[in-house]
């Protein structure tokens, strides 16, 4: 599927005003408003707030080999799919450090969803380390196959090696009032021989002003 026909997959299975398009540089942007549903299906401090698997299975209805990262007690009945997690507790598909995925075996995937915690103050929630997220994107590379897509939901877009990714899209997340913004970022995994510079100038700036943006939302 091209990036239009996914906004059209989107759009006809939620039936939720058209929020998305593809901009000039090539990708996805728009904004998801989620409402003020303060629900959290699994129940599980950091879950996915409502709707949002609802969503992400709307724009990717091709991928039915998904691997959730960071999955604590995700709701497999919205999005099924295996799981990754250092705490045995949450019962996982694998348990694994997502720093270190060589024990998962990634090439089964085509669609990965990472949700890792947003700061210091959350990783202390989980009772574990703070995430270096370039670290986990370079994890994420070494065995996932051409074209396979990562959904990464953060406040912060991380570091990653532009000849092992290009984005694919760039969607702001608004829950409710007293709620962190977030931004989900769509990552293709590109072939191990091509490097990707951007598809233009303006997208190179797109990307710094992208980053300064979260920067000054996360301060």
């Amino acid at each position: 599927m091209d990036l239009q026909a996914r906004i059209e997959s989107y759009a006809r299975i939620t039936r939720f005003p058209r929020s998305l398009f593809v901009s000039e540089d090539g990708r996805i942007v728009g904004t998801w408003i989620m409402g003020n549903d303060y629900r959290v299906r699994s129940g599980y401090y950091g879950g996915y707030p409502a709707g949002y698997l609802r969503r992400v299975a709307a724009l990717f209805p091709d991928r039915r080999r998904v691997l959730h990262v960071f999955s604590g007690k995700v709701d497999l009945t919205a999005m099924p799919g295996d799981t990754v997690d250092s705490n045995p507790d949450m019962d996982p598909t694998w348990i694994a450090d997502a720093h270190d995925l060589s024990a998962v075996p990634l090439e089964r995937y085509d669609l990965v969803l990472a949700d890792p915690p947003y700061s210091v103050e959350d990783a202390e929630r989980y009772q574990t380390t703070m995430v270096q997220r370039n670290v986990v994107m370079r994890s994420l590379a070494t065995g996932m196959t051409e074209g396979a897509i990562v959904v990464w939901l953060d406040q912060v877009l991380p570091m990653y090696r532009k000849d092992q990714w290009a984005i694919d899209a760039v969607i702001g997340m608004v829950k409710s009032t007293n709620h962190r913004f977030r931004v989900v970022t769509v990552f293709r995994r590109l072939s191990s021989q091509k490097a990707v510079h951007g598809p233009t100038e303006r997208s190179k700036q797109t990307n710094l002003e992208f980053a300064g943006a979260l920067a000054h939302v996360a301060d």
